[in-house]
């Protein structure tokens, strides 16, 4: 139990990558805005963890498992308390759009301006969604107490 309790922001990290891999395809065409970073070759969201490619994405379908697992990773070695598990969360966030548009950026062959493009999104879209989604895990690692108990575990009665 202490195992899920200290590791709490991670299961959550989990849990969004994991919704992101689900339901990121269905969040991009009903929020329209969504759209327009994919546009100029910026991520959409945050990296989906999938188990099977959308499409005939292929090995990019792997990349962004990688760069999901990277950001469940960065999350899951933070033991900080709210505002260290929401930076290590905009941390995480920014090194998967990092990981994302470098390999976008060899998939469409962009010469050393486009590579400059796709980091700047990558990393502008990690940060928005960082910020954006780093107070659920940063919620999950608030500290629970228990009724009759002192922190220390001793018991309140004596």
């Amino acid at each position: 139990m202490s195992f899920v309790r200290n590791r709490l922001p991670a299961i959550v990290t989990l849990v969004i990558v994991i919704a992101f891999g689900l339901f990121g395809g269905l969040l991009a065409t009903r929020v329209g805005l969504l759209t327009v970073p994919s546009a100029i070759g910026a991520p959409y969201g945050l990296p989906g963890l999938r188990v099977v490619p959308l499409g005939e994405t292929g090995w990019l379908t792997w990349a962004d498992s990688v760069a999901a697992l990277v950001l469940v990773l960065v999350v899951y070695r933070s033991v900080r308390g709210f505002w260290g598990t929401w930076g290590a969360f905009v941390l995480g966030s920014l090194v998967a759009g990092l990981l994302r548009a470098v390999v976008l950026s060899q998939v469409a062959g962009a010469g050393f301006g486009g590579y400059l493009g796709y980091l700047v999104g990558g990393l502008i879209a990690g940060l928005l969604w960082g910020i954006a989604l780093g107070w659920l895990p940063a919620l999950a690692s608030l500290p629970r107490r228990t009724a009759g108990r002192l922190p220390a575990g001793l018991d309140s009665m004596g």
